[in-house]
């Protein structure tokens, strides 16, 4: 059961107040016995507050939005805190952790990872020390993010998916050489990068760089349980929502070697990939940041078990239950706190027991907040689902994770006793346990183990064994690969088993291209037998390598699954992997995919749904010949034609052209008690739905506003309606690229890769550019917001104050 807890407001020791219209928030819902303190707010030149640690004097360090690191006291006794800056140089300090008598800071814009160190013990940092570099290449924040000491004492650095490994990292790193491994590629998919999100092992001086993990998007924080295992907080691409590729927010066990799956574009690797690790918990939408552990803190026993995990975009913090599972765990959670505003960056647990964390980011008003449990309130049970614990489930967990560990011995060491201590494992029930066998197998000589697993007889570990052999080996090895895949038996009960089999004809087609004739037809007879087959993910998987293979049959095949498919999701994936089909269409077929995608034109989801049957209708199209083109123009005219407004277009007469200094005042009366259908209209009739989400309305374009409420408070609100180019979401900031032949191009980039950029430039028409890399002579960032700052100019005062309440208070839908 959950109550408000009131906020105690601390005085601050500089005598400094905020104002009403600019504060973090002054309410928090927590359950009962927990106490939500506001220690301070940011005050004038104090920053945006992104991520923070103790020192070795129980001082808070906290990293600053834009530059520099931040350095609070607080005193317990009398309520008061001060605040210094300790650095002023380092840009966007995304992680900050004090260890070793130094402090180490993850500056994303600088871009690197430094040491701090105060050399004459005047409590100043004088000493900055760059220890290594990152070529960090965007400025959507996907960079060097937080630090945590592990338990083995070594450092570890989370780092995001624009952020290539460091130079001198250990090349006989856990996790090394990350491959797309895609078979299909599409012509208009700017995701043919390899750059992942990984896990980065540091010793204290930073010349060990170990990446440990890798294969996430956005991974801001990571926290280790009381086993010592690590465990990460990946965050979603939302405009991907709808589309077969889309990975909710979730969160990873995180073990030596693991592969995750994340790729660019449409290259992400579904879950059921066996050369993959699941995720451990969905969460849907969301933007992950920081996370901790409650094992050392002063909470009762059923909150100090749990995981903390906060959730920037929608105001809260979770509370995770892991329960054993073999060599992995399973996840229960719920909302711990939860505010309006409440953007939590970063959160850790003080020499005190309670919680610590800081809201901020974006540059919005940033607060430092305790969390204590004050015992006025019963014991907390615990859940039915960590009561049913069995001592049989955590001795069996201990065992699967013990032998995990000798495992990961041979991550990065070489010896003939790895491969039976391996083989042991390939073939076991647990994913995670298996994974390590094949990890530990593929860092061993080839020569070792390379006939074992052409003969190796049981199922889950041949297919383990051959999935590794199509990992490490050479195009020399193909043949021998496809016999003994070949040998195995398709109609295996276990799901497993058939999904790793077709990944590995995928892998090995992927990196060594096409076998021989005689090999091709024999596969092709091979897998066309089974499909199409009962599972879905398998018919995914086979209609993939049954088009690779230019198998006469699965034209016709897939076509019909795709009319079966009862998800948009899968439609678009069969759709997808039929535009590879250049030839041996009847026209009736070119008919029904041309149907298809007419429909497919209001496929509701993320922004990039409409972008990817933008696409394929491109493809789609360029496949015709000219008589085909000819025979299906009334088709092909209607994909050309603006879908129909779905209401009349009303213009409306210019009330004022308000400023900040207009309305301020005015903001104690933005209440919840204001008309929410009000507030609804205002947004539709200012044209904030045309390219903005709100619940299950609106566009894509821009941000989606439907728990902006959690994020920022009503003065921020509508700062943002009324100077969008004061704070511009870097994802949505627009560049100009200068042509060598002096054309200008202006737009927000979309799509990055090596040797193109995909320009949008009319976001509301759909309309985009694609630019050569080697044909540009300079780009400059925009600094103006691609959103007017006059659209609110046909509201009255009351309008927009009702459009502010609204976007501030309204529930979910």
């Amino acid at each position: 059961m959950s109550r408000l807890v009131c906020i105690l407001l601390v005085v601050l020791s500089s005598g400094q107040v905020w104002s009403q219209e600019k504060k973090p928030s002054l309410n928090v819902t927590a359950p009962d016995g927990f106490r939500v303190e506001l220690i301070r707010a940011a005050q004038a030149g104090e920053d945006s507050w992104i991520s923070l640690t103790f020192d070795d004097k129980g001082r808070i360090l906290v990293g600053l939005d834009s530059a520099g690191v931040g350095r609070i006291t607080y005193s317990a006794e009398d309520g008061t805190s001060q605040f210094e800056k300790v650095n002023s140089t380092l840009k966007h300090c995304r992680g900050v952790l004090y260890a070793y008598d130094s402090l180490y800071v993850s500056a994303t814009n600088a871009p690197g990872f430094f040491r701090l160190l105060d050399t004459n013990k005047d409590d100043q940092f004088d000493e900055e020390e760059l220890l290594f570099s990152l070529d960090y290449r965007s400025r959507y924040g996907h960079g060097g993010n937080q630090i945590k000491l592990g338990p083995d004492g070594m450092i570890y650095l989370v780092c995001g998916n624009d952020v290539s490994f460091p130079e001198g990292f250990a090349t006989d790193s856990p996790y090394r050489n990350p491959h797309n491994d895609k078979l299909l590629i599409h012509d208009f998919d700017a995701g043919q990068d390899d750059r992942v999100g990984y896990i980065l092992k540091l010793d204290q001086n930073g010349g060990l760089r170990e990446i440990l993990a890798g294969g996430f998007r956005n991974q801001v924080d990571i926290a280790f349980n009381a086993d010592g295992e690590m465990f990460t907080y990946d965050a979603d691409m939302e405009w991907d929502a709808g589309l077969p590729w889309y990975r909710p927010t979730r969160l990873n066990h995180v073990i030596s070697g693991g592969e995750y799956g994340w790729r660019w574009g449409t290259m992400k690797w579904p879950t059921y990939y066996q050369d993959s690790l699941p995720t451990t918990l969905d969460t849907g939408y969301g933007s992950p940041t920081g996370m901790e552990f409650g094992d050392i803190s002063h909470f009762p026993e059923r909150y100090r078990q749990a995981l903390y995990m906060a959730d920037w975009q929608n105001g809260r913090i979770y509370v995770v239950d892991l329960i054993p599972e073999g060599a992995t765990y399973r996840a229960e959670y719920n909302t711990f706190l939860q505010g309006a505003p409440l953007n939590v960056c970063d959160m850790t647990f003080g020499p005190d027991g309670a919680m610590w964390f800081v809201t901020g980011g974006r540059g919005s008003q940033a607060g430092l907040y305790r969390v204590s449990w004050t015992e006025s309130a019963a014991e907390p049970e615990l859940p039915e689902w960590l009561k049913q614990i069995t001592p049989e489930q955590r001795l069996r967990g201990i065992q699967f994770r013990a032998a995990r560990g000798q495992l990961e011995e041979f991550h990065r060491t070489q010896s003939p006793a790895a491969v039976d201590l391996a083989w042991h494992h390939l073939a076991s029930e647990d994913r995670w346990l298996r994974t390590s066998a094949r990890v530990a197998l593929e860092n061993q000589e080839l020569q070792l183990w390379r006939t074992r697993a052409l003969e190796e007889s049981t199922p889950l570990g041949s297919m383990t064994a051959l999935l590794a052999l199509a990992r490490v080996g050479t195009k020399a090895d193909q043949p021998d690969l496809l016999a003994a895949l070949n040998r195995q038996s398709l109609a295996d009960k276990n799901e497993e088993v058939l999904l790793g089999l077709l990944r590995a004809y995928a892998i090995t087609f992927a990196r060594h291209g096409m076998p021989s004739a005689a090999e091709r037809d024999a596969i092709e007879k091979r897998l066309n037998g089974i499909y199409p087959h009962s599972l879905v993910n398998a018919n995914r998987e086979l209609s993939e390598l049954l088009v690779y293979l230019e198998s006469p049959d699965v034209l016709d095949k897939t076509l019909k699954l795709l009319e079966a498919a009862p998800t948009q999701e899968e439609q678009v994936h069969y759709a997808m992997t039929l535009a590879h089909m250049k030839e041996g269409w009847t026209l009736t077929q070119r008919q029904q995919i041309l149907n298809w995608l007419q429909q497919a034109r209001r496929f509701p989801g993320g922004k990039l749904v409409d972008q990817a049957v933008k696409n394929l209708i491109l493809s789609y199209r360029e496949s015709l010949s000219e008589e085909e083109a000819n025979s299906l123009s009334d088709l092909l005219t209607q994909l050309e034609q603006p879908l129909p407004e779905t209401g009349p277009v009303v213009e409306y007469p210019v009330v004022k052209n308000w400023a900040m200094s207009d309305l301020l005042n005015a903001l104690n009366d933005v209440t919840d008690q204001r008309s929410h259908e009000q507030g609804k209209r205002a947004l539709a009739k200012a044209s904030c739905l045309k390219c903005h989400r709100v619940g299950e309305e609106g566009g894509r374009i821009g941000p989606d506003l439907t728990q902006v409420g959690n994020r920022f408070d009503a003065r921020a609100l509508l700062e943002s309606v009324l100077e969008p180019s004061k704070v511009i979401d870097e994802k949505y900031r627009q560049s100009s690229y200068i042509l060598i032949n002096g054309k200008v191009i202006t737009g927000r980039p979309v799509g990055v890769s090596a040797k193109q950029i995909t320009v949008e430039t009319d976001p509301i028409q759909g309309l985009s550019e694609v630019v050569n890399r080697s044909e540009i002579e300079e780009s400059v960032i925009s600094q103006t917001s691609p959103m007017p700052a006059s659209l609110v100019n046909i509201l009255t005062r009351e309008e927009i104050l009702d459009l502010i309440a609204y976007l501030k208070y309204r529930k979910l839908e």
